[in-house]
């Protein structure tokens, strides 16, 4: 659960590293929903379900080792149109990797979901850390490895609290180019499907467009 104190945190967080993606343009009526710690035989389907009804597309950020075991439900995400990003290898915080171990780790990932998916492995660039945990080090080495990180502005623990707190608090941070995280595996996903069914057309109704984070990052880059 984000306490203040850790909210406090990503606030100075953003204000010291503006040039990671946090959300989009707010001057566009777009809004990335994403999604972390999947892919989940158990609760990824329900997720995928809900999206290909009201026809949008999400961004789903993979745990590696969970890609290996799971390599027709990276490809049934790839299918559905959404884009797909990394996680992590073992959700470990990437501060606490060793530099070397991380860049195995994030080829090894990135390898597994190129060959599930059938795309060139150039194609997986965003990056989104465990528990949202990087430093100056981290930011750089990334970049260096061809990867950019993604960070939000809108991660209700939907999985601690009651389903109303974190629908009301998902609609409340939904504005122009806000990123929403929720979570579809690792445990913490069993509501999520629930969640999107609610949220969606409500969104929606604010006349807002769901887009991946890559159409965020090439506009921000344009």
């Amino acid at each position: 659960m984000l306490t203040p104190h850790l909210l406090r945190a990503y606030a100075w967080m953003q204000s010291r590293h503006p040039d990671i993606l946090w959300r989009g343009d707010a001057s566009r009526r777009e809004i990335a929903l994403t999604f972390d710690d999947g892919p989940h035989p158990r609760d990824t389907p329900g997720v995928l379900d809900v999206l290909a009804k009201h026809e949008i597309h999400a961004t789903f950020f993979l745990i590696g080792k969970d890609v290996e075991k799971n390599q027709s439900l990276v490809r049934r995400i790839h299918a559905g149109g959404h884009e797909i990003g990394i996680h992590c290898y073992r959700h470990l915080p990437f501060p606490f990797e060793k530099p070397d171990e991380l860049q195995k780790q994030m080829e090894r990932t990135k390898t597994s979901i190129s060959q599930a998916c059938g795309i060139a492995p150039t194609e997986i660039r965003d990056v989104r850390p465990p528990y949202g945990m990087f430093t100056a080090k981290t930011k750089s080495l990334l970049a260096e490895w061809g990867y950019r990180l993604v960070m939000w502005n809108c991660i209700p623990p939907h999985f601690t609290q009651p389903l109303s707190w974190t629908i009301q608090q998902i609609l409340e941070s939904s504005i122009a180019g806000s990123i929403i995280v929720l979570h579809d595996g690792h445990g913490h996903g069993s509501k999520a499907a629930q969640i999107v069914e609610t949220i969606v057309p409500k969104i929606k109704s604010q006349g807002l467009e769901f887009v991946t984070i890559k159409h965020m990052q090439d506009w921000k880059n344009s």
